[in-house]
């Protein structure tokens, strides 16, 4: 297939060429807080009895932030770049290697469209042992706010980012006659190894230094891991060898953008807090329009340069992964809505899921949130809820853009009646907080087309008295995937959820209905959407789900370079797919 190759031989495309109906493909990227953490955390082993054994001898005046004493950056428990065991679980970084895979020499990403390169081997990076320090939550901070394509704050010379990592707190951590045996520290390890690490913050550190704590636990989130409280100190350097996921997917989605050929490609994320129902943030629709694509496709129009534009500008900080939502809206994205209405007319309230513990309007909701409080009565209910309007909140001005439309005259999702149509999702986790959708209305319209599972037998759906219902059907494969149906109802730290067994999360219930439903009634053949799910370091038996009932693949990715090409192999395979069931 001409996509994959190209990708794999880096052949540059002609600007026009005449080709088959080219497929359209979204690129759906994971935003969620996740993204931000390394792939594999920095390492908390020590070596036991090593440190009191190369204890320092003691100043004139031991100042309280001195190693095994705490200060206002922190308990300095298990510091340094010496201990053996520290030293062996770092070793995949060597800033005397003479190869830059080894030495982080050569930027991650030097993308110019980013504001700051990722990273710059000379300068030094403020971080936790699980990401990069944020402002938002973990101080002091490398990523400013929410500004994920930078500037990056750094420093460039050794002392000043030690003394910056502390703080500047020049009566814990002195500097001048009586020096800080901690920033000497610092100092010589950053020099010899490229990396120090630091202080664990600890609740007394919360307590007294809150700008220099964090990061604190949201109350519907799981236990923070150690590593999040671990301030490290790091070259540009040690980051090139292994960035944060989010720089890793970013890149391997512009590189995969860049090289692909005779192909529509859309970019969007996750949405942001809309009530209930988020709908996904279309950050870049399908290009190239539809005179550019058919029957010569202009490759010049597809602007590829705008399309990793919209990639650099994900912000990796929504709380939530709703791979379930963000389908459902781009299910309506692929409809015939603007020409005929049809995601309305299946969709507009009430829906009337049928009973206690679905979503909807006007007879469904789910139990409190067990963690916050929030009230589920109300579950879906509003007027356009699964329709959702832009909306601008008059206290802040921010703008909702709300569900995402294709445009009209040439500006369409879908070209021609022979068109793929798919989304591809990048996803490090499986989904969380992600089932407000009306999964009942679906159901309905599944059952009322005879829809049938991979094993050929007929989709059963009963709505009425789920938490009694031993078998309310729907969607869920996770059992062929080394499980039970009964792991994919996970509801730990996992709010609204419904209530029928085997069938508590929807997720793959919209990727079904995508990939076996006609979502269009002004044009020939069945319009269907086809869901592939590259699990980046994770293969959750809800995203294998999802992938199998999207009639897609799922791909499993470790690594930068496995990644990329789970990648282009996913639209190696949606270019040679109908989208006809």
């Amino acid at each position: 297939m001409g996509a994959v190759a190209a990708g794999a031989s880096g052949l540059l495309s002609l600007p026009v060429q005449a080709q088959d109906v080219p497929p359209g493909v979204v690129f759906l990227m994971d935003n969620s807080e996740a993204m931000q953490n390394y792939p594999q955390s920095l390492p908390e082993v020590f070596t036991p009895g090593w440190y009191a054994a190369n204890k320092v001898p003691a100043v004139p005046v031991t100042p309280k932030g001195d190693q095994g004493s705490e200060g206002s950056a922190g308990l300095a428990m298990d510091t340094g770049c010496e201990d053996p065991a520290l030293v062996a679980a770092m070793s995949w970084f060597d800033k005397n290697s003479v190869d830059p895979a080894k030495n982080g020499s050569i930027p991650y990403d030097s993308d110019s469209d980013l504001k700051s390169p990722f990273f710059d081997p000379n300068k030094f990076y403020f971080s936790r042992g699980r990401r990069l320090a944020w402002n938002v939550k973990e101080g002091w901070f490398t990523i400013n706010g929410n500004n994920f394509a930078g500037p990056l704050y750094s420093y460039g010379d050794i002392l000043s980012v030690c003394y910056a990592s502390v703080g500047w707190d020049l009566t814990d951590y002195p500097y001048g006659s009586v020096d800080s045996p901690l920033m000497t520290e610092c100092r010589a390890c950053l020099a010899s190894k490229g990396w120090w690490r630091g202080p664990i913050v600890t609740p007394t550190t919360q307590a007294t230094n809150p700008s220099g704590a964090g990061p604190l636990k949201e109350l519907d989130e799981p236990p923070l891991p150690p590593e999040a409280f671990r301030k490290w100190v790091l070259s540009g350097r040690v980051l090139n060898v292994r960035p944060p996921r989010f720089v890793v997917a970013r890149k391997a989605l512009k590189d995969v953008i860049s090289s692909v050929t005779n192909v529509r490609m859309g970019v969007a994320t996750f949405g942001e807090d809309h009530g209930w129902f988020d709908p996904p943030a279309m950050l870049e629709k399908l290009r190239p329009t539809c005179d550019q694509s058919y029957p010569t496709f202009n490759d010049e129009a597809l602007n590829r340069s705008r399309l990793r534009h919209a990639v650099n500008e994900v912000k990796f900080n929504n709380n939530e992964r709703s791979i379930g939502e963000a389908l459902f809206g781009l299910g309506g994205y692929f409809s015939s809505q603007v020409a005929d209405n049809r995601w309305g007319y299946w969709f507009q309230q009430p829906v009337n899921p049928g009973d206690f513990g679905w979503p909807g309007c006007c007879n469904g909701g789910t139990y409190d949130n067990p963690y916050t409080g929030q009230p589920g009565y109300f579950w879906g209910v509003a007027a356009q809820e699964w329709l959702k309007p832009p909306y601008a909140d008059p206290y802040t001005d921010k703008v909702l853009p709300g569900q995402p439309w294709e445009g009209t005259g040439y500006d369409k999702s879908v070209c021609n009646a022979s068109q793929s149509n798919n989304i591809i999702v990048v996803s490090a986790g499986a989904p969380r907080s992600d089932n407000s959708v009306p999964i009942t209305k679906m159901m309905d319209i599944l059952k009322a087309n005879g829809a049938r599972h991979p094993d050929g037998s007929l989709l059963t759906f009963n709505p009425i008295d789920p938490e009694l219902n031993p078998n309310v059907g729907g969607v869920n494969y996770c059992h062929l995937f080394g499980t039970t149906k009964e792991a994919c109802d996970y509801a730990d730290y996992n709010w609204p959820i419904g209530h029928g067994v085997g069938n508590k999360n929807f997720m793959d219930d919209v990727a079904f209905f995508l990939s076996h439903t006609d979502l269009r009634s002004d044009m020939p053949n069945s319009q269907t959407v086809r869901t592939f799910v590259v699990g980046y370091g994770d293969s959750s038996p809800m995203l294998q789900s999802i992938a199998l009932a999207g009639r897609g693949s799922f791909f499993r990715a470790d690594r930068p370079d496995t990644l990329r090409e789970a990648l282009l192999f996913a639209v190696g395979q949606s270019a040679n797919l109908c989208s006809a069931p």
